[in-house]
């Protein structure tokens, strides 16, 4: 069997926990500090959006995140859009 490197687990659920739950934008980042991955939520979803990700491992080599709550779901849109642009992570320009 394969011996595991790092954490078994790299998202704390406390961390994860402590996300609010209301529309926003949220950035999945890799150990090395680079932006993987950027979405929206709306509607009072940015944890539960945040928590889908995390439990499915979609996003491979995302070990951190960042939030940013926003005051609705259009807004949440414009903002990822921008920060899409401004970063161009990796699994949002695969989808491209």
């Amino acid at each position: 069997m394969a011996k595991r490197m790092g954490p078994q687990k790299p998202f704390s659920d406390k961390k994860v926990n402590g996300v609010p739950d209301q529309s926003g934008v949220y950035n999945l980042i890799n150990r090395q500090g680079n932006i993987v991955y950027t979405g929206s939520a709306g509607a009072g979803r940015l944890r539960e959006r945040l928590k889908e990700h995390i439990d499915q491992k979609d996003i491979p080599g995302a070990t951190q995140f960042q939030v940013r709550p926003t005051n609705g779901t259009a807004e949440a849109k414009k903002v990822e859009q921008e920060l899409i642009k401004r970063h161009k992570p990796k699994y949002n320009e695969q989808g491209k």
